[in-house]
């Protein structure tokens, strides 16, 4: 029997060893083709199969190597690689023996075995971890992810096997990616084949669960009330994207008349539009699962179509974009039959057509009005999970009031916690009177998970949810803003209650600019470490300025000590070379200072939504803080146009992307300050000027978005440029059309004059 190598070699932080282990690994005179064995079991697990495939590839990528899957070893093998634990492959039940480490679930394991012919143990505590372990494997080796391709270094010649003895266990259980959302410019607009290429790079990442955030007026689920069935579903809110021969970036929009998912284009009926939907939905867990992850849906289960209100006559219409959903009257009873069967049917509707998820997300409104009978709903949730660690309901009254620096103030907090105890204590009634976690068909129940509950409520929810539930905490929309409130972290979920914190990687209110948080999110990450929470689930819309922080999230949840420096400095080095870290670290520096800039003085200023630019004309051009950013814009595209120029040719499409978005950014910036100025023009009844300013408008929102369709990677990209079509480019040119034709007129009039 062979054992495990008394010596380890610990790579806790990227890029620490690295260069020692690439002296392991390559060797320093030509040589021919190496054949290494891949050891795997007849009766391999599915995803464990799945890691040797992938191991192959890797191997002969990387390596002048055949990579040979076997049951049975061979001694004339270079090299051999064993794959899996004790409980699936005989051969490493064998060569560990009793030396096979304790595992959880998510630990992996890399280690050099003692034994004549060189090996290699590759597996983990789970199928899913050992995938993880041969996605560890070839990261070690020098490869590095993206979100939407991997980067190889050049291929070296095969020396030997690297002298691991590695045990790893992650800092962060939950590492959560959320998918679906209803903006345009995000992950609602990609195919099914851009999820799937994502899902599979999350994958490589180790993130382990995903979250598909879902809203009543969407065409996921079908159901019937009362004898009416739901309406036909809509995407984005309700709002509608036209393109048109005078569409900018028209070639790359589809051929449809209307910008929406390519996978829905086309669907003329309500049925059509459904079964589309929920095939992509069911294609995205699918894989999903196939790759090892957790699936959740989140829904806001007390919210309908707004159709619904003629059998839903109590209802009220909730304040969302569009205004496309009702729920709850502010005085509606908790126990009112109607409303009851009317939130189980909606439920319901999502356990039957996707059984196979594992957790159901209950979000609470962002918005809350229901509140008539808050003091009665906590009465009854102290009287069943009621602790000495809940404040009476005028002390948690008087907290949120105090909140005065959540956007909406006091008011809006107090009002929300009462809107979240009518939810939490209906929510958790009905569960349990309609057996609402129980599958169609039997099988374990679905998880509940509790989100965006006031964070007042952190205990009492804690308690709810228990045994085993979960909780989300968001605190506010940004990670800088969460930080300013970062004692509500302390509040350290009880014993059996897995608790994650919202991450927001780029927010909606800031919108289309680029954006990078990452800085924060590592204070905050401390944080949960700190306090002993369960890990993140992430909130974004356009994924492609993302890879900074994906890297350092993705690396950091097993590498405490790991900075977003050292982090950023890995990738770029690994995609870019040496020569772009400089400069592209110094990018990202400033545009991490715009980020938490934007978020004091900048909200909604990106948003994409149909006022967008006209807010900008309205306000008269850029205010001095957001002509700093500008400047500082413009200072980050000229440092990443130094890394561009610096990177390797098979790096350029990584610094590509960024110098596109940052000249976007000085550009979009630039068309608002001279809408503004239009406008400022036109109040002082020059004419001629406030044309001038229209025409550099115009100049330069069509610089804008042509910059950006160059470098549209998926329809989320696509989706930005086609709401600001809409929202930027047209309400521009109309008003530069509206001028030119006063300025001709008054031409002409002069000359009549004359």
């Amino acid at each position: 029997m062979s054992s495990f190598r008394p010596r380890r070699l610990m790579l806790t932080t990227i890029g620490v060893g690295l260069a020692s282990l690439f002296g392991l690994m390559v060797s320093t005179c030509a040589g021919g083709t190496a054949r290494v064995r891949l050891l795997i079991s007849d009766q391999l697990p599915m995803r464990e199969r799945l890691a040797a495939d992938e191991l192959k590839v890797m191997l002969e990528r990387l390596f002048a190597v055949d990579a040979e899957l076997a049951s049975e070893p061979d001694e004339t093998a270079d090299a051999v690689i064993a794959i899996g634990r004790p409980q699936t492959n005989p051969h490493v039940a064998a060569w560990a023996g009793p030396d096979w480490p304790p595992l959880s679930d998510q630990g992996m394991v890399l280690r050099r075995l003692e034994r004549p012919q060189p090996t290699l143990l590759v597996g983990g505590g789970s199928d899913t971890a050992t995938l993880w372990a041969a996605y560890e494997m070839a990261e070690r080796l020098g490869v590095r992810y993206l979100h939407y391709r991997d980067v190889y270094p050049a291929q070296r010649p095969w020396s030997e096997l690297p002298e691991w003895d590695d045990v790893l266990e992650p800092n962060l259980r939950i590492r959560c990616w959320r998918l679906v959302n209803d903006l345009p410019f995000g992950p609602i607009s990609w195919s099914l084949a851009e999820n799937h290429r994502c899902l599979r790079q999350l994958a490589k990442m180790k993130f382990n669960r995903v979250r598909l955030q879902m809203w009543p007026q969407q065409p996921f689920v079908h159901y019937t009330l009362r004898g009416m069935p739901k309406p036909k579903g809509v995407l984005y809110f309700g709002s509608r994207l036209p393109i048109d021969d005078d569409t900018i970036g028209r070639e790359k929009l589809g051929p449809h008349a209307e910008f929406t998912n390519p996978d829905f284009g086309g669907a003329g009926t309500a049925e059509e539009l459904h079964q589309r939907a929920r095939v992509w939905i069911t294609g995205i867990l699918t894989e999903a699962q196939r790759l090892g992850m957790e699936t959740a849906i989140a829904c806001q289960p007390a919210e309908w179509p707004k159709e619904f209100q003629r059998v839903l006559p109590a209802s009220k219409a909730s304040y969302q974009l569009g205004s496309l959903t009702i729920g709850p009257g502010p005085d509606q009873s908790m126990e009112d039959p109607l409303l009851r069967e009317a939130t189980a049917t909606h439920i319901r509707a999502y356990v039957t057509t996707y059984p196979q998820i594992d957790h159901l997300i209950f979000q609470m409104p962002e918005f809350g009005h229901w509140v008539g009978h808050a003091e009665e709903a906590y009465r009854r949730l102290v009287k069943q999970y009621g602790g000495r660690d809940i404040e009476s309901y005028d002390t948690l009254c008087a907290s949120a009031r105090s909140r005065t620096d959540l956007s909406g103030g006091g008011e809006r907090a107090e009002r929300q916690l009462k809107s979240d105890l009518c939810s939490l204590w209906f929510l958790t009634s009905l569960a349990s009177e309609y057996r609402l976690q129980e599958r169609p068909g039997g099988g374990a129940p679905i998880r509940l998970i509790f989100d965006s509950i006031t964070d007042e409520l952190f205990p009492l929810v804690a308690r709810a949810a228990a045994p085993n539930g979960q909780v989300i905490g968001f605190i506010d929309y940004t990670a800088s803003r969460q930080l300013k409130r970062k004692h509500l972290l302390q509040r350290i979920p009880p014993p059996g209650v897995e608790a994650g914190l919202i991450f927001t990687l780029a927010d909606d209110n800031i919108g289309v600019l680029p954006q990078l948080a990452t800085g924060s999110l590592h204070q905050l990450t401390g944080l949960l470490r700190q306090y002993q929470w369960s890990g993140y689930y992430t909130r974004y819309w356009t994924i492609g300025d993302l890879d900074p922080t994906m890297h350092y999230l993705a690396r950091g949840s097993w590498h405490a000590d790991l900075t977003p420096h050292a982090a950023y400095a890995d990738q770029v080095r690994a995609t870019c070379g040496e020569a772009s870290i400089e400069p592209a670290l110094a990018a990202f520096a400033l545009l991490e200072q715009i980020t938490i800039e934007l978020d004091q003085h900048g909200p909604g200023f990106g948003f994409p939504v149909p006022d967008m630019m006209m807010q900008r004309y309205r306000d008269g051009g850029l205010s001095p803080e957001l002509k700093q950013d500008q400047a500082a814009y413009r200072e980050a595209l000229q440092l990443m146009e130094k890394a561009h120029t610096a990177a390797r040719p098979d790096g350029s499409d990584y610094t590509g992307y960024f110098v596109h978005r940052l000249r976007f950014a000085v550009d979009y910036l630039e068309a608002a300050d001279a809408f503004g100025a239009t406008r400022r023009a036109e109040e002082a009844q020059n004419q001629a000027q406030a044309l001038a300013q229209a025409e550099r408008a115009y100049d330069r929102i069509r610089s804008a978005l042509l910059t950006y369709a160059e470098v549209a990677r998926d329809h989320g990209d696509l989706g930005s440029i086609a709401a600001m079509n809409a929202y930027c480019y047209r309400p521009i040119r109309d008003k530069r059309n509206e001028l030119r034709e006063q300025v001709r007129a008054a031409s002409l009039d002069d000359e009549s004059e004359k």
